[in-house]
């Protein structure tokens, strides 16, 4: 008994003595929605569990304070995404090169940031406007390797938020079956506006410096005038959400697209507007399936 005893003191001394591995970490990329109480069930737990935040603005700080309060904060700024996936050696303007080469440096730093916190056992959390996955800031992932502890949580984006301000389906169109979403045309892109503008299926353009003239110009040339269009503000924002409705030949002359607010609009053009969910043949091709699946009564 006494050697059992002296045993058992000697594996406890062991045990005590042997060092503690921190807990697993791991970083989060989540959509914080376009309201701030659009958050998804699981982006709260995983908020309130955070121990650090990356934010793109300070401005975010105050949006999300109800989170954040007190804890660590790192600032990767929007911009520093500006020069990202271009080599520096490959920009002939020297201001231009300097500011590439300046935020590949940024992100590098941000990215070296969250490995180490995360390998201490820390939960990192970058939160994201709307959703990350539709233009939003994704290179942290990229950068990090494959299997590093990470998770996106989905959001909200204006896309989802836009549709239920309208009580309206994109993917429903009459005689059309999609939806493209897209944004302005920018140096060197290969599937313009005015090519998918030819499907003449349902469109949401994210409106980021979007050059209202231009568009609309294109889209006479390939929608019908009377075509429905909408503009929603501040989409999911129960105080501020406002819904513009116009056509692709008025909108132009009826709207006043240069005061809508910067960043917080989404266009959005198609039959779906008018002709909601009914479609061209009343879904008769359909209706022995969905007898099947459902039912015939």
């Amino acid at each position: 008994m006494h050697r059992l005893s002296l045993y058992g003191a000697l594996v406890a001394l062991l045990l005590a003595l042997a060092p503690v591995s921190a807990a697993p970490g791991k970083f989060y990329i989540i959509g914080m929605g376009t309201s701030p109480d659009l958050v998804t069930v699981r982006g709260d737990r995983i908020l309130r569990q955070a121990d650090l935040f990356i934010v793109e603005d300070d401005s975010d700080r105050q949006a999300w304070k109800e989170y954040i309060g007190d804890k660590e904060v790192w600032v990767a700024p929007h911009g520093s995404r500006v020069g990202y996936g271009i080599d520096p050696n490959e920009v002939k303007d020297p201001d231009l090169r300097q500011l590439v080469i300046q935020n590949a440096k940024h992100r590098q730093e941000a990215v070296d940031k969250i490995r180490q916190a995360v390998e201490a056992g820390k939960t990192v959390v970058a939160p994201c406007w709307g959703d990350a996955m539709v233009y939003g800031t994704l290179w942290y992932l990229e950068m990090l390797p494959k299997d590093f502890p990470s998770e996106v949580i989905p959001g909200v984006g204006a896309f989802e938020a836009g549709s239920a301000a309208l009580k309206k389906s994109t993917t429903f169109g009459w005689d059309t079956n999609s939806v493209i979403l897209t944004m302005g045309d920018f140096v060197g892109r290969v599937d313009t506006n005015e090519k998918l503008m030819r499907i003449g299926t349902s469109l949401v353009i994210y409106t980021m410096h979007l050059d209202y003239p231009k568009v609309f110009g294109q889209l006479k040339r390939h929608y019908p005038a009377n075509t429905p269009v909408a503009v929603v503000c501040y989409a999911g924002d129960p105080e501020k959400q406002k819904v513009i409705y116009s056509t692709v030949g008025r909108f132009l002359s009826e709207v006043d697209y240069q005061n809508l607010p910067a960043d917080l609009h989404i266009l959005f053009v198609g039959k779906f507007l008018e002709k909601g969910q009914a479609r061209i043949d009343g879904l008769i091709g359909a209706r022995r399936f969905i007898e099947r699946q459902h039912g015939s009564k």
